[in-house]
């Protein structure tokens, strides 16, 4: 759906594109505004709106379209969005020659789950961004810069995408054009929904022999070569489940996503004995990372973590998740299944029964959206894995996700779940996401065992879970249980 309407939109521009002409080159700074309607005449302007000093681009035919062409340049674009509102800034940009030419980057800030996945400062089918950074109702600054082989992208001063082209860039059939050159700029809408308002929009040209960037991502492994190929087909990569351990920073853990084509959300331990044990801790974590360019996750550890926050601080969270490794048996014993001092076996069936019992508890009375860590099993049960999670065992989780909308998380560091869990769980149309759990910064990997499951499996993009809007998050519906669930 996605590339369909990337396709009818990249027609329309290399159309327009064609009607202006081949436009100069940009030898001076120019600045456009619509100040009292005074327009720069270094721009063609098509089905826009002037009101004061805005320019207003409403329907899916409305652009901004430079007449000259850049190469090496800084841009800063001043603009407002509405709700459902969509559009792009495209630059070096379609001559007529192809469908696909240039590069472009997505304008949106519509809720989750609606309108386009990709938000507002995604490079689009080559570094996807799926983050909003900025609101509806709100003006925003959009700054866009190439240099030499290197595009980077912010959204208020924050860098969001960042792509270094190689010598040789790998591009699906049809997107071949999608390579950097020279040409225009062009602001457009995308859809007929809202608006998108523009009050500023500066552009400088840069030197032609800037230096270029010689780290190649994406040419280094196969695995590269595959998060390449899912970004150019709209997959939602997302490490969902980040962790600032170690000495690992903020910044290190954005750059490393970028670096290699994915996203990520990042999570405090929240929980009994943990960093973050009530809503004071777990409020200022919140505003600690509020405007960073990654989801902001809530990891609800243990059972009693429902005894320590209360619904207002957990709502803010983009989501919540849990795993089942940390509960108390049928004897009083509160086990952590990864410490091997903790866990007591004392029969293999009885304790896997007490396990699938657990998880279906945790399922349907904690408002969780994921379900992380799944079907981890202690040492040394681990090495009767497919022996003990047996088909009717499967049956019975793969239900309670199912019955109580929680997505199953396939995590690249335990490589779990197994491939017929996971096989099963798409058939009964459970939401997936991609988990890593790092333990530190030199484990973060590059969701290996997730890119496997999409080759074995099939995942594909319409699989794949998102937050759900503000208004409309779990936590708010449920409610928190008042007593622990296991």
């Amino acid at each position: 759906m996605h590339m369909t309407r990337f396709l009818h939109w990249s027609v329309m521009l290399c159309s327009v594109a064609v009607l202006a002409g081949c436009g100069r080159r940009l030898t001076d700074e120019m600045v456009f505004t619509g100040t009292g309607g005074e327009l720069s005449g270094n721009w063609k302007l098509q089905d826009v709106a002037l009101r004061g000093d805005s320019v207003i681009l409403e329907r899916s035919s409305s652009m901004l379209l430079s007449k000259f062409s850049v190469r090496n340049f800084e841009v800063d674009m001043r603009l407002m969005t509405t709700a459902g509102a969509e559009g792009s800034v495209a630059f070096h940009a379609p001559s007529g020659k192809r469908a696909y030419e240039g590069y472009r980057v997505m304008i949106n800030n519509s809720a989750y789950r609606s309108g386009n996945a990709q938000k507002t400062g995604s490079l689009s089918l080559i570094r996807n961004f799926f983050v909003r950074m900025a609101e509806d109702g709100e003006y925003f600054d959009l700054s866009l810069a190439v240099r030499n082989n290197h595009i980077t992208v912010s959204v208020n001063g924050t860098t969001v995408s960042e792509y270094s082209e190689p010598e040789n860039p790998i591009r699906m059939e049809g997107l071949e054009g999608m390579i950097l050159s020279e040409g225009r700029l062009i602001l457009a809408k995308s859809n007929d929904n809202g608006r998108i308002v523009v009050t500023g929009i500066r552009v400088r040209p840069l030197p032609d022999d800037l230096p270029s960037d010689t780290n190649n991502f994406e040419n280094r492994d196969e695995v590269a070569e595959m998060l390449t190929l899912l970004n150019q087909q709209a997959f939602p990569l997302i490490d969902f489940h980040g962790h600032m351990k170690g000495t690992l920073t903020m910044d290190q853990i954005a750059k490393y996503g970028r670096d290699n084509g994915f996203n990520y959300g990042v999570s405090p331990n929240c929980g009994l004995n943990f960093p973050v044990t009530n809503d004071s801790s777990l409020t200022a974590y919140f505003d600690s990372i509020e405007d960073l360019p990654m989801f902001r996750a809530m990891q609800c550890e243990g059972r009693e973590w429902v005894t320590l926050f209360t619904e207002e601080p957990v709502s803010r969270y983009d989501y919540i998740f849990t795993d089942a490794m940390t509960w108390t048996d049928h004897k009083g014993r509160r086990m952590r299944l990864w410490m091997p001092d903790e866990v007591v076996i004392e029969d293999e069936q009885q304790f896997m029964e007490m396990l699938v019992g657990k998880i279906e508890s945790i399922l349907s009375r904690e408002p969780v959206d994921i379900y992380v860590n799944p079907t981890f099993l202690p040492p040394p049960l681990d090495e009767s894995y497919d022996r003990l999670w047996t088909v009717e065992r499967m049956d019975r989780v793969i239900k309670a996700l199912v019955d109580n909308d929680v997505a199953l998380e396939i995590n690249a560091r335990y490589r779990i779940p197994g491939m017929a869990f996971i096989k099963k769980a798409k058939a009964a149309g459970v939401k997936f996401t991609f988990g890593t759990n790092n333990a530190n910064e030199s484990d973060l990997g590059r969701l290996e065992y997730c890119l496997e499951v999409i080759k074995e499996t099939g995942i594909s993009p319409e699989d794949m879970f998102l937050p759900k809007p503000g208004n409309d998050k779990k936590v708010m519906k449920m409610g928190i249980p008042a007593e622990i669930t296991g």
